[in-house]
């Protein structure tokens, strides 16, 4: 994946928790979230068990006027201490928009 990419919320992150308020099975009439990645960055807080999906943080500019904010849901996680890098999500939340 890469900037420019449209996306879209993987079946992964619409069964978590936070955010099931986006899945198709339970919510049929709210339209279909797509939207660009702007920006990648790493994570600045990598140990020896960070898996390689989390290495990575994608940030999204959704087209729809109501989407997920983060990964969390309608948040906008920062970090202790600071702004952190505001809403993001990883890799295994998105899937690339499929044609037609």
């Amino acid at each position: 994946m890469k900037v420019g990419d449209l996306v879209t919320l993987s079946a992964y992150a619409k069964n978590s928790s936070d955010l099931s308020a986006w899945n198709d099975r339970l919510y049929p009439e709210k339209p279909k979230l797509v939207g660009l990645v702007v920006r990648i960055e790493e994570n600045p807080r990598i140990h020896s068990w960070t898996s390689k999906n989390e290495r990575t943080y994608y940030f999204i500019n959704w087209i729809n006027k109501h989407c997920p904010g983060s990964r969390y849901g309608k948040s906008w996680p920062h970090w202790p201490g600071g702004p952190g890098p505001g809403g993001y999500f990883l890799r295994n939340d998105l899937k690339f928009v499929r044609k037609g």
